[in-house]
């Protein structure tokens, strides 16, 4: 392997994935043990069977297969070549200077569809936002500049069906803020998010289960370095949402 395909590999969704996956483990168990070999092994990827891994972390293919699932991917193949290697030019932005990162960001950001998002938020009294992990941090900086005396606004975890579904009785808006969407295909509630509601999505892409659904969609799949890293995706979430709220702000 070259030397800057073992540096950009680091970068790769499947390194990131397992390295979350380790981080927020409450116990050791096979699954922590599989993400700790992928960790381990990320130099071998993709070229890695599913039998020599499932060695490697002593256990079995079939719980490699359950751990591929547990962590977003639909089979191993899918998990193996998603340790994708980063261009040389995405590997260099990952290492810009701040100050031009953010500058190029904001290029890059869709301010009319910002705009349209908080003009038909700016009256919503009570808001369900539904995030993953990956943007939590994210999801409750913007929960805490949304609340207010006037306006209650829930945080619920997207695999959390039971408390999402009570939540739609209650509130008059659902937020939805991912990446790529793609996890949104396999969870209950996306298909029954009731008529009444508002719903708003903040992603790469509009998933088909909810084709025609959002009543504003801000795409944000038109910055280039978005998947670079987890630096460059966080900085341009964290931008969009901060034009949100600062111009739902402004109007209330």
């Amino acid at each position: 392997m070259k030397k800057n395909c073992e540096a950009t590999i680091f970068h790769s969704s499947l390194y990131v994935r397992a390295s979350e996956y380790l981080f927020h483990s409450s116990k050791a168990t096979v699954f922590t043990r599989i993400a700790a070999g992928i960790i381990e092994k990320i130099g071998d990827f993709p070229h890695v069977n599913i039998e020599a891994l499932a060695l490697y972390c002593l256990t079995t293919p079939s719980s490699v297969t359950k751990f591929c699932k547990i962590i977003g991917y639909d089979s191993f193949a899918e998990l193996r070549n998603n340790a994708t290697y980063l261009s040389k030019y995405q590997l260099n932005a990952t290492m810009s200077d701040e100050r031009e990162i953010i500058n190029d960001i904001y290029k890059f950001l869709p301010l009319e569809k910002c705009e349209d998002m908080a003009r038909s938020m700016a009256n919503k009294k009570k808001i369900l936002i539904i995030t993953n992990d990956f943007t939590f941090n994210i999801s409750n900086i913007f929960r805490e500049v949304l609340s207010s005396f006037t306006r209650t606004v829930y945080l619920a975890n997207r695999q959390n069906n039971e408390l999402i579904h009570c939540l739609f009785g209650v509130v008059d808006s659902v937020v939805v803020l991912t990446f790529t969407g793609d996890w949104m295909q396999k969870e209950r509630w996306c298909s029954v998010i009731p008529d009444n509601l508002s719903f708003f999505l903040i992603s790469t892409k509009i998933p088909a289960v909810l084709s025609g659904r959002p009543e504003v969609w801000v795409p944000i799949n038109g910055y280039p370095d978005l998947m670079a890293s987890n630096y460059h995706s966080h900085k341009f979430m964290e931008s969009v949402i901060y034009i949100i709220a600062k111009k739902i702000i402004e109007i209330t």
